[in-house]
């Protein structure tokens, strides 16, 4: 690698694998907490508070939740795959099709 940088690709609409978005979820409880007055002056003045305290450990967290929440799912699909879908019974199957159509006949 030129510039030693690996690209990660994150599934679409899985947050879960993301730990940029539990960052973000942090932020958010962050100044929901900490916002008593509800004025949009105090949001400004609390994201850089956070952003301050977000420290190298903080981030490394992030991405061992995320690690974790990866090593669970592919722990559940493996299961899933050797335990229970050689039991499961392919309903779109081409023999089956053709059995649909010679009964129309």
């Amino acid at each position: 690698m030129q510039f030693d940088v690996e690209i990660v690709r994150l599934p679409t609409k899985h947050c879960e694998f993301n730990p940029m978005e539990l960052v973000w979820a942090a932020l958010k409880d962050y100044i929901r907490k900490n916002n008593v007055r509800f004025r949009l002056n105090d949001v400004y003045n609390l994201a850089p508070e956070f952003i301050a305290g977000f420290d190298e450990d903080a981030a490394k967290n992030a991405i061992q939740h995320a690690r974790q929440v990866e090593h669970t799912f592919r722990t559940g699909d493996r299961f899933v795959e050797e335990n229970i879908e050689p039991y499961l019974k392919d309903t779109d199957s081409d023999t089956e099709v053709e059995l649909d159509i010679e009964d129309e006949v």
